[in-house]
């Protein structure tokens, strides 16, 4: 928008009811007065790069409806210069295959450089040509149908090019769902097509040197690694298991007899409330407890029944994990209640189940409290 004092940028163009319409416009240079004409000329850059990702929407629909199936509409759109957006009834995320054949799709019909139709017609005469419309637009007696031949047939009033080469290529950038039975496609022609090409390439050539191989190598040098790592995992998980065992007798040295439970409290290291967890599995599995000779004389069996109550720091934080062997949840321990107290003790909080437990405190330097608190609560609750 230009006049004799200024110029300016056209960012809307509204309708009124009367028919006419307004164009909303930043002032960019000088001034613009009211009453003065300017002359308004056409962003034809801006305006081609619109029509490119417009008449793309289009093929982009008629490409889901051939390879999702007819049950597919449209939701929402949206088409900028730099991209455009859509959204499309279907049931369920779209697989790889299923977006590529997409694409492929809009590009054949851009590469066979096919006429893009536009006519205006009675609307009954674009319903019999099988012109899709948007559910719920109302719509006028004459119409105006944007055609790509054996492809597509839609109403619309917007710009479009004048064949699909024009459009250059086409890329989907994402799939994604918006709500229930709603997907949504982003996607870029053009220009921004090709730099997001150029873009991919270079990822790839990245890849390629960091693993050292060819582009077309990357995928199973990938698998390669992954079962490398699941290997080496494998391998740590059994070095922590052998670690951990050789370090259960020191843990069980420390095991006293409380109103005639087995107890274990004590302080130990782990890097995790889950690895914690796992040392507590472990001890109250070697732990095993002998019942007092039976009044025949017999040597009961061992029962394994005992309490492991461990506390370990980790980042300027104590964290606690309590293991009750079932037959002694009978009598009244509860690990939950134990494990409570001695969080308490230590600043912090937290419970479970009778068997099971886990808390956590703020205060590290009262571990040993925590732990003589927690051997209170075994003899107060356990019931000889």
């Amino acid at each position: 928008m230009q006049s004799e004092n200024g110029t300016g940028q056209v960012t809307d163009t509204k309708l009124l009811p009367n028919g006419l319409s307004y164009v909303i416009a930043v002032v960019t240079a000088g001034s613009l007065k009211k009453g003065e004409a300017v002359k308004i000329t056409v962003d034809r850059v801006r305006n081609l790069a619109i029509a490119r990702n417009h008449t793309a929407t289009h093929l982009l629909q008629a490409a889901l409806r051939g390879v999702l199936g007819n049950h597919v509409n449209q939701a929402g759109s949206l088409v900028e210069p730099e991209r455009l957006r859509f959204d499309f009834t279907h049931f369920s995320p779209m697989t790889a295959d299923e977006l590529r054949a997409v694409e492929e799709k809009v590009n054949e019909q851009i590469l066979k450089n096919v006429a893009v139709e536009i006519e205006e017609m009675p609307l009954d005469e674009a319903r019999k040509k099988g012109a899709m419309a948007l559910f719920g637009e109302k719509y006028g007696d004459i119409v105006r149908v944007v055609s790509v031949p054996s492809f597509s047939c839609e109403l619309c009033g917007g710009s479009h090019v004048p064949n699909t080469a024009v459009i250059g290529s086409f890329r989907i950038l994402s799939e994604s769902g918006t709500g229930t039975g709603i997907r949504r496609i982003e996607a870029v022609t053009g220009k921004a097509a090709h730099e997001q090409a150029v873009a991919d390439a270079l990822l790839l050539q990245r890849a390629a040197g960091l693993l050292k191989v060819k582009e077309a190598d990357i995928p199973a040098k990938i698998e390669q690694l992954m079962a490398e790592l699941k290997h080496s995992e494998r391998e740590l998980q059994q070095l922590q298991r052998k670690v951990a065992s050789s370090s259960l007798a020191d843990i069980l040295a420390v095991k006293k007899d409380v109103n005639g439970v087995v107890v274990v409290a004590t302080a130990v290291q782990a890097d995790s409330m889950e690895g914690l967890r796992n040392l507590a599995d472990m001890v109250l599995a070697k732990l095993q407890y002998t019942a007092e000779m039976q009044m025949d004389g017999s040597v009961p069996e061992k029962t394994g029944d005992g309490v492991v109550l461990l506390g370990a720091v980790h980042e300027d934080k104590v964290n606690f994990v309590c293991k009750v062997s079932k037959g002694l949840t009978k009598t009244g321990l509860h690990a939950g209640k134990i494990v409570k107290a001695a969080a308490a003790a230590a600043g912090g909080g937290g419970g479970g189940r009778p068997d099971m437990a886990q808390a956590g405190g703020k205060e590290p330097q009262k571990l040993e409290a925590a732990l003589a608190a927690g051997i209170q609560a075994v003899k107060e609750l356990h019931r000889n």
